[in-house]
């Protein structure tokens, strides 16, 4: 008897590995911070808001043969990590990826093909902006998970204590603005800026400037790809209008749009994914404290877009396993949304691009703080997907921040990054 209990107690401890072992293990490469990931909590450590891991663990529930991993990689880190691990072919299977990077990708060879029924259900059920953010060479690669833009985001208690009652409409009047809200120590040294940019984020640095220019009856590239248009009247204008800001005091290489919830920060350029963290810093004071507002212009309304978009990389064992679980996520019905949608909506403070989700979620997106950005899509331009577009981003906010730094003068800055991203074009579309 003592036997056969051993034997039995054995081949359940086989039985358990096997199990164990016949798992299918998925890993989530993701850039998202630390709330975004975990859930946002309150003071006893209870979810107030759920974060990507309460959506993961749900699924593990409800498919206990499947086990995600999740992998948290800085932003800055991101595309290089992709790109040397599926090389080295030590990979992620499924990836949210920035749409510039997307032609490179699928050049590549790394992205997976799209189902077809996933592919036709985001051609009629997403917006034609995140649509566009995920289609490459005429073909759906991704699920799109976000659509941003920018808006001018302003403290409104610095704003009124210098006199202004609304924020500025026209980029003139920002110029004009910005140094009345600037106070600076007894050193010299700022004390508040009337205004930030971020000299180390190419997308703060390149993404205003692009507004500006498509606000100035302006674009970055000929409809071909086949040259870029900076030394253009419309785009030395356009960083002429920022250098006014550093030449003024508003601003200088050092400012940053992350102090601006210690309240140090008068008005800044961002997007809608900031919203949580500024929930965070201001507290109960964030509703009087925070504004948003149309970026000012100097021609017409303007501001630019970008998609994020969740992908298969074509070296993963487990392809069906990772696109069953991005249905889930980004497809399925959960109650008039998608969970996909309620993470963007709700923790992260991005626009969900699925039709349905925007229609559920008016609450989160009409906010005081979303719903200029859910507005602004109507005037935004959407960063071109491009041959090594990051490489030509990284190009153009160097030769910006040389700019912002005295360095350069705006007209000798495009035209230095023209004659580098030019080169780029040649070797791919002429």
């Amino acid at each position: 008897m003592k036997r056969s209990v051993a034997l039995l107690a054995v081949v359940l401890c086989v039985l358990l590995s096997f199990s164990a072992l016949a798992k299918t293990k998925l890993i989530f490469a993701v850039h998202w911070s630390d709330y975004q990931v975990e859930g946002v909590k309150d003071e006893n450590g209870n979810i107030k808001v759920k974060g990507l891991r309460q959506y993961v663990e749900e699924y593990q529930k409800l498919n206990p043969d499947v086990e995600i991993e999740i992998q948290s990689v800085p932003f800055d880190e991101y595309l290089k990590r992709i790109l040397i691990s599926h090389t080295a072919g030590v990979i992620s299977d499924i990836y949210v990826l920035y749409s510039l990077w997307g032609v490179q990708l699928v050049d590549s060879g790394i992205l997976d093909q799209v189902p077809k029924d996933i592919a036709d259900k985001v051609k009629s059920d997403f917006v034609k902006a995140a649509v566009d953010g995920a289609t490459i060479d005429k073909a759906i690669w991704g699920v799109p998970v976000e659509v941003a833009n920018y808006a001018l985001v302003y403290n409104k208690k610095l704003l009124r204590e210098a006199g202004f009652n609304e924020p500025p409409k026209t980029w003139d009047e920002l110029v004009a603005m910005a140094p009345k809200l600037t106070k600076r120590n007894p050193d010299g040294t700022v004390a508040q800026y009337g205004f930030a940019f971020l000299s180390g984020w190419d997308s703060a640095v390149v993404h205003p400037f692009l507004a500006l220019l498509y606000g100035n009856g302006g674009k970055p590239f000929k409809d071909d790809f086949t040259e870029s248009l900076l030394t253009s009247k419309e785009a030395i204008e356009a960083l002429e209008a920022e250098l006014k800001l550093f030449k003024n005091g508003a601003t200088d290489p050092a400012a940053s749009v992350w102090t601006f919830p210690t309240g140090k920060v008068a008005m800044m350029i961002m997007a809608p994914w900031y919203e949580t963290a500024l929930e965070l810093g201001f507290k109960d004071e964030y509703e009087a404290t925070v504004g948003v507002a149309p970026i000012p212009y100097l021609k017409k309304p303007a501001t630019t877009g970008y998609t994020w978009f969740i992908a298969v990389d074509s070296a993963s064992k487990n392809k069906k396993a990772a696109w069953d679980f991005i249905r889930w996520m980004t497809l399925q019905d959960a109650g008039g949304f998608t969970r996909m949608g309620e993470l963007m909506a709700k923790n992260i403070g991005s626009i969900p691009p699925s039709k349905k989700d925007l229609a559920f979620f008016k609450a989160e997106l009409n906010d005081l703080y979303t719903s200029v950005f859910v507005k602004e899509l109507e005037n935004t331009y959407q960063e071109p997907n491009i041959a090594q577009g990051q490489e030509i981003k990284t190009i153009l906010m160097r030769e910006i921040v040389e700019a912002w730094n005295g360095r350069k003068t705006a007209e000798q800055a495009l035209s230095d990054a023209k004659k580098q991203i030019d080169k780029i074009l040649e070797e791919f579309y002429k």
